[in-house]
């Protein structure tokens, strides 16, 4: 088929699969492995939970739209041997579980009994929710990798690609929202300075780990566009071809590696704790992960079936006569 199969739900859906698992992913290791015993920091990272909830509840909204058949959405469950469906079941268990963890912050005094009951489980809710997360991260770029007929997809290289940037997004995502609720508000009470310090900590974190991550991104993405300029496969060559010297290049040069990517680094490493690292950069960083997504899935060309490209030349132009010359309802005999 020439033509792009898929429009922009599942780009989106790729996108917000991987930041929701990636902040779930980033809040279960912060909480249970550098920060273990520390409640100020999950609390501080409610907030940034509750946003990864969100995004992986409409990220599956943008699945089921795509599908074209809403209303049977069910099948992308039960479909053991698809992909799709234990994209879709990781998808439900990390909201489930990261729900019921979230809930157990919520301060409101009439939803307190229902808050305290979840407080024994944060630690199971947040380990599976996590688990959880690290696979839906991993899934995003399985999920493409299977398509063996489209060469540019089908590479190891990918899902590392999309786990890293996953994992870049979550760190943006929570720089810019750790710490704001359920902070206490008011004048500054010993829990109000204990969440201070916690949203501090976060930030310095997700700081150090998203410059990491940027330049894992940045030689990840280079290695696997500019590989392909070589590549004995004539498809995935032309849309590397496309990437660094054709129609997508600006996009790739400039919106990915410099605007996305590059500028942010700089911004991270020469600007630390100015609006540029704490707000510019992150926010950088998401439409990066965005526009990365967006030009991996339209870059779907495959390689011609048996016999495609002689049918394409045997049918008729879209302009030809006949086909514009007859009108729903006329009879001409």
């Amino acid at each position: 088929m020439r033509r792009h199969f898929w429009k922009w739900p599942i780009p989106t859906y790729l996108f917000l699969g991987g930041l929701g698992g990636g902040i779930f992913c980033l809040i279960a290791v912060l909480s249970l492995c550098v920060y273990p015993g520390a409640e100020s920091v999950p609390m501080a990272m409610a907030w940034p939970g509750f946003l990864g909830i969100c995004c992986l509840g409409f990220g599956c909204l943008m699945l089921v739209a795509d599908l074209g058949q809403p209303m049977v959405f069910y099948r992308a469950f039960v479909k053991s041997t698809s992909v799709l469906a234990w994209g879709a079941r990781l998808l439900t268990v990390c909201m489930i579980f990261g729900l019921l963890w979230f809930v157990s912050y919520i301060p409101w005094d009439w939803f307190l009994p229902v808050a305290s009951f979840f407080v024994p489980f944060r630690v199971l809710n947040i380990a599976i929710a996590g688990i959880a997360g690290t696979c839906i991260m991993l899934y995003t770029g399985i999920f493409l990798s299977t398509l063996k007929s489209h060469a540019f997809w089908a590479t190891p290289a990918l899902p590392v690609l999309f786990t890293v940037s996953a994992l870049s997004t979550a760190c943006a995502a929570i720089s810019l929202s750790a710490g704001w609720w359920p902070a206490p508000q008011g004048i500054m009470t010993e829990a109000a300075m204990l969440n201070m310090i916690a949203a501090e900590v976060v930030h310095e974190m997700v700081h150090v780990v998203d410059i990491i991550l940027v330049i894992c991104e940045i030689i990840v993405l280079l290695v696997m566009v500019l590989s392909f300029l070589g590549a004995g496969n004539k498809t995935a060559n032309k849309v590397a071809h496309k990437w660094v010297h054709g129609s997508y290049a600006l996009a790739f040069w400039g919106g990915m590696i410099c605007m996305g990517l590059g500028i942010p680094l700089l911004l991270y490493l020469g600007l630390p704790h100015t609006v540029g690292s704490s707000v510019i950069a992150p926010i950088l960083v998401l439409l990066g992960g965005l526009l990365l997504r967006f030009m991996v899935v339209n870059s779907d060309e495959r390689a011609p079936l048996p016999g495609e490209d002689l049918y394409f030349k045997k049918l008729p132009p879209v302009d030809a006569e006949f086909i514009h010359k007859w009108t729903y309802g006329e009879n001409l005999f």
